[in-house]
């Protein structure tokens, strides 16, 4: 029986597998917490709740165990999403991200952060033989999250997520690009989050 929990998808992503950690205590402390769609979820279903806390222990006491098997589903997908709920942990889980990407070209892997501190140091230190700052990987696609009151530190003009909240009010620009509401249907279709380029924005309705 594997270890870790992959969703085969949800509603709103189609059939798009994910790897998923608990909500608020692996993300960076911001308002969003109040209104998080993850956080209700697993305080209704108990089940979900376990399986991202069965993650989280796996990846922190059996980490070769936890990339071993995110791996493997990986390598099956030709569409991988980290964290549908929870963040990037660390550096160096992050750095997993990038050699899973890297190994599998025929994967496109999105994932969502306000992790901002850890992809900015990432892209800082990882040099390449010219002294270029290196890339991610093509397949890579990351995608900063804003939130009211959180201040977005995005030098690298990283592709940009906001939302566009019920009172009327957004961080979103005007040219901001509207979700279309299903992930596997962008990726079939080669449009929305899978081909955000450097310095696009996506918004979605508030949850």
């Amino acid at each position: 029986m594997p270890a870790v929990n992959i969703s085969n998808g949800n509603i709103k992503m189609g059939r798009i597998p994910s790897v998923s950690l608990p909500a608020i205590k692996t993300c960076r402390k911001c308002e969003c917490a109040n209104k998080c769609y993850a956080a209700k979820l697993e305080r209704f279903r108990p089940n979900v709740r376990n399986a991202y806390q069965r993650n989280l222990d796996v990846c922190l006491n059996q980490p070769d165990v936890y990339w071993r098997e995110v791996e493997a589903a990986v390598m099956l997908s030709h569409f991988f999403r980290f964290h549908v709920s929870g963040d990037i942990l660390n550096e160096d889980y992050f750095d997993h991200m990038v050699q899973i990407a890297q190994r599998n070209p025929h994967c496109q892997i999105l994932a969502f952060t306000k992790r901002y501190d850890i992809v900015n140091k990432y892209m800082e230190t990882v040099m390449t033989i010219d002294g270029v700052c290196a890339d991610l990987p093509s397949n890579l696609h990351i995608i900063f999250s804003g939130w009211k009151n959180l201040e977005m530190d995005n030098p690298y003009n990283f592709p940009e997520a906001h939302v566009d909240f019920r009172d009327g009010t957004t961080t979103a620009r005007p040219d901001a690009k509207l979700c279309g509401g299903n992930c596997t249907m962008c990726g079939l279709t080669e449009t929305g989050c899978w081909t955000l380029r450097k310095g696009e924005q996506v918004v979605f309705h508030e949850h």
